[in-house]
């Protein structure tokens, strides 16, 4: 049996744990209508998300006229009856452009997601090699349900406001 706290706080210790027990989030984005496109990610200390999509893509092109997404990231082994654990995200999110942070990204990408090739490169990228392109979501607030964790109703879940 789970024992659920009532006592306990948000931390991005917390968030940080959730983060890397998964490798894919859905990222939603408006245009002249609403998208959303699952994508892998990686994530840093200051729980940036970063991602790799093509500028080809809807939700790039969508990204390029309005930065302000929507991102969730859930277990999706989780069955029906399961307490609920999940992340619902609003954030902005920008091509990286700075060299050093490209490089940064993608080496946090591969590891992470346990990736050994060497087609996915900063110098791919430039070589036109791969059309993927490296992009940072900034989030603004997050959102964690937990039921493990929290004892509290739906829609009364902890949000973690970052600046």
């Amino acid at each position: 049996m789970i024992n659920i706290r009532n006592d306990m706080k948000l931390t991005k210790k917390l968030l940080h744990d959730f983060l890397k027990k998964h490798k894919l989030m859905f990222i939603a984005t408006q245009g002249n209508h609403p998208w959303i496109a699952a994508v892998y990610y990686t994530f840093d200390n200051d729980l940036n998300l970063y991602f790799l999509s093509s500028p080809e893509t809807l939700h790039v092109k969508q990204i390029e006229k309005n930065p302000e997404v929507a991102v969730a990231i859930s277990d999706s082994n989780q069955k029906l009856t399961d307490l609920k654990k999940g992340l619902q995200i609003y954030g902005k999110v920008k091509q990286i452009s700075d060299l050093n942070k490209i490089k940064h990204a993608v080496n946090l990408w591969k590891k992470s997601l346990g990736y050994k090739g060497s087609e996915i490169s900063y110098e791919n990228m430039i070589n036109k090699v791969i059309k993927g392109r490296m992009f940072k979501i900034t989030p603004k607030k997050i959102k964690f349900f937990n039921q493990e964790l929290f004892d509290v109703e739906d829609g009364r879940e902890p949000i973690l406001t970052l600046s």
